[in-house]
């Protein structure tokens, strides 16, 4: 079937909303049913119809002969009737399968069909309203990837500003938690510690009554409010101060027994790892851990007898036993 059937078919199918051929069809088998029908007419009325009407001789039924050979042409006129039915059955399918096929041609090219000169003005009902101009602003590939990656890169943005709000909430309850005052019910050890209000104190405000229009009276009265609190804390700390300047007799040096588990501990650190720099990596060190350069930076440590003799011997067998021998003095 060429281009123009195709358009015409395809325009007649949504134009009928149906197939043109299905009407075609529709006939054929409407011509085929009622020829069905006037066969099966025509058979009924010749079996029920007499033989000898028919022209077939009957004799007379005297004798049992003559039934018997009247029963025998009864059954060939009946056998004769079916197959001239058949016959004719046939001839009338063939008939109407040739004519009709001739019917279907001429309907498809005069009747069902669109001339060429209109075919590409027709407008069916439903496509009023429609406009079928190209629009530039129209969606097309390029534009739909284009936006497809503004969304990915939106909701990439919205997970980060969601995960920022997340952090940035949770630091502000931390920070409120420095100014909230704790609840006085709770339990030390609980499980769920919450921060320590260690700025609370700047929302104590006492018995300061003062609004904002006057900020220098309530911040003085505020300094003031806290003063009771300064002195209570000052005379707590002037009899630990007069301790540690009087040592309580001790010269103002602590005991060994009054040192800390934590000061003992640094003491050990700090000899032991001056024991390991000067025995060790060979490096000379002062009084308070520096290290000597070389150049005089005050008194190093004393040598013993021992190291002095050692030194002597050394020098005696670098020597030869030249010269006279170090003086003990």
């Amino acid at each position: 079937m060429s281009a123009p059937a195709n358009s015409d078919v395809t325009l007649l199918t949504e134009h009928f909303s149906y197939r043109p051929a299905a009407l075609i069809d529709d006939i054929v088998n409407s011509i085929i049913t009622l020829s069905f029908k006037a066969t099966e007419a025509v058979e009924k009325g010749l079996l029920a119809a007499n033989p000898s009407d028919l022209g077939f001789k009957i004799p007379p039924q005297t004798t049992p002969e003559a039934q018997e050979a009247a029963k025998a042409i009864a059954d060939a006129a009946k056998h004769e009737i079916e197959n001239g039915v058949h016959q004719l059955e046939t001839l009338l399918e063939t008939k109407i399968d040739k004519n009709f096929d001739r019917l279907e041609l001429w309907a498809f090219r005069n009747i069902l069909s669109v001339p060429p000169e209109v075919r590409d003005w027709v407008r069916l009902s439903h496509y009023e309203g429609l406009s079928f101009v190209e629009d530039k602003d129209a969606p097309n590939t390029e534009t739909v990837t284009i936006q497809r990656k503004k969304l990915r890169e939106t909701q990439k943005l919205h997970s980060l500003l969601l995960a920022e709000t997340a952090k940035n909430e949770a630091t502000i309850a931390e920070l409120k938690s420095l100014l909230l005052t704790p609840r006085p019910n709770q339990e030390p050890d609980t499980e769920a510690q919450e921060t320590y209000p260690a700025f609370a104190f700047l929302q104590n405000k006492g018995d300061i009554t003062g609004d904002v229009s006057h900020p220098v009276t309530t911040t003085a009265s505020f300094a003031i409010s806290q003063l009771p609190a300064l002195k209570s804390l000052f005379e707590n700390l002037k009899p630990r101060l007069d301790e540690l300047a009087n040592g309580n007799g001790k010269q103002g040096l602590l005991g060994e027994e009054e040192k800390t588990w934590r000061k003992e501990r640094l003491e050990f650190i700090e000899k032991e790892t001056k024991r390991h720099l000067e025995n060790v990596r060979g490096l000379e060190l002062g009084e308070m851990g520096e290290v000597r350069d070389g150049e005089w930076q005050g008194k190093g440590r004393k040598l013993g007898k021992g190291e002095v003799e050692d030194l002597e011997r050394v020098v005696g067998m670098v020597g030869g036993g030249e010269g006279d021998p170090m003086d003990e003095d």
